[in-house]
């Protein structure tokens, strides 16, 4: 008898724990402080401005292979995201872009999103080389044709106002069935 209220006693202190320990907590606002803007959010600095495009599919045939556009970067949200809007054209298709890149503090990342007006969507992570001025963005997301893609962006800075990029991008995780790779220039206007 003694051990079953023991066993009781026992039961009723871990139930008083579990409950008192699921309460809903009040949340104090005054204890709660808005980060210091991340130093490493200045390497994005070099994007902001407007920018004319170009660049070649390498793996299609005219008149495909030629594509054409424009970007324009700006600080929002105090300055703690960047806010990209991107066109892209070639002979027989056309779309349009916005995305946002910024730095993720707990995970000590660059993260990054695109969605187009097609309805699809990027998102990825980002590391960035400032002894060669190099962006990787890798991605993963639904490509053009409607399909999950995975890829990356090599992004080189060559001076403030010129920019060469890479994009490859592959219809499986293993990158062993290529989808498209293009080469190209930003100049900024």
């Amino acid at each position: 008898m003694k051990k079953a209220g023991g066993i009781f006693a026992v039961m009723l202190l871990a139930g008083a724990v579990l409950v008192t320990g699921c309460a809903e907590q009040k949340v104090d606002f005054s204890s709660i402080q808005r980060p210091a803007r991340s130093a490493e959010l200045d390497a994005y600095n070099v994007f902001v401005g407007s920018w004319n495009w170009e660049a070649e599919l390498v793996n299609a045939d005219a008149p495909d292979k030629k594509w054409t556009g424009t970007a324009m970067w700006h600080w929002t949200m105090d300055d703690h995201w960047l806010h990209g809007q991107i066109t892209a054209e070639s002979e027989r298709a056309d779309f349009d872009a916005a995305g946002a890149w910024g730095w993720n503090q707990r995970t000590k990342k660059y993260v990054w999103w695109m969605f187009n007006n097609w309805g699809f969507a990027q998102e990825g992570t980002a590391s960035y080389n400032e002894a060669e001025r190099c962006w990787k963005m890798n991605y993963e997301s639904v490509g053009l044709d409607g399909t999950p893609s995975y890829g990356y962006y090599l992004m080189k800075v060559v001076d403030n106002d010129n920019l060469e990029w890479h994009n490859v991008e592959w219809a499986d995780m293993t990158h062993m069935i290529k989808k498209m790779e293009m080469k190209g220039t930003y100049k900024r206007k």
